[in-house]
């Protein structure tokens, strides 16, 4: 038996618990991963399955559009084709002629789209009048 007490155990089940959730954080373990950050907007897919002649991205009508296919080949246990699509709303105060992607060594699909920063002048308004109905003061 045991002198200390299960809590200096540092091999316990919330020590492995507490790692496999530090494991299961890490990128190449997500398979989409979308960041919305002070200056950019990040989307993360693991593309793993596909070439870089089978991925296309593009923007339309303030989407974010990915798709990747390849056709039929052949592996261990036969034959298999893959088709990945994937569509997310681009942040208003992002352009989407500034949009980026860049595929890694390892098959991460990365896509960033810089935010604009608003700025906001004083603007004045003028004030105008129909002077069929204005009424004058007499």
């Amino acid at each position: 038996m045991s002198l200390l007490p299960l809590v200096y155990r540092p091999f316990g089940d919330e020590f492995v618990l507490r790692s496999i959730d530090w494991l299961e954080n890490y990128p190449w373990r997500q398979e989409n991963v979308v960041r919305t950050e002070k200056d950019k907007y990040e989307i993360v897919i693991q593309v793993k399955d596909f070439g870089p002649d089978d991925i296309s991205v593009k923007t339309s009508n303030g989407y974010v559009e990915i798709e990747a296919q390849h056709e039929e080949r052949k592996d261990d246990h036969g034959f298999i084709s893959r088709r990945l699509t994937r569509r997310f709303e681009l942040p208003s105060d992002c352009r989407p002629d500034d949009v980026i992607s860049t595929l890694s060594s390892d098959g991460i699909l990365t896509v960033t789209a810089p935010r604009q920063v608003l700025v906001r002048n004083n603007t004045v308004i003028p004030v105008t009048h129909d002077s069929s109905n204005f009424k004058s003061k007499l």
